[in-house]
């Protein structure tokens, strides 16, 4: 990642308080609902107050550069598995 930022030294992102979160060794590409593809390098999965579930997508900067909401973590996982699949996401928890 670029300058050694990683997300374990991140507690929230947009408000939302970080609950597990994943690097890739190398960038993976996924495409976002207008079918442009993304170079992603992170996800996170956060949470606002237990209201509400937000799977961030991160490039090489740390910045957001897609996210989907949910009502549970679970959800949350299911669609990272979905979007990146046959890599094994082994979250880490904050």
């Amino acid at each position: 990642m670029a300058d050694q930022i990683h997300l374990e030294d991140f507690d929230y992102f947009k408000g939302a308080k970080v609950l597990h979160y994943f690097e890739f060794n190398d960038p993976m590409t996924v495409k976002d609902e207008y079918f442009n593809e993304l170079e992603i390098h992170a996800l996170t999965i956060c949470n606002y107050d237990g209201e509400q579930t937000m799977l961030f997508y991160f490039d090489e900067d740390l910045e957001i550069v897609h996210e989907h909401e949910f009502m549970i973590t679970k959800q949350a996982k299911e669609k990272a598995a979905e979007d990146f699949s046959g890599i094994d996401i082994n979250w880490k928890n904050k």
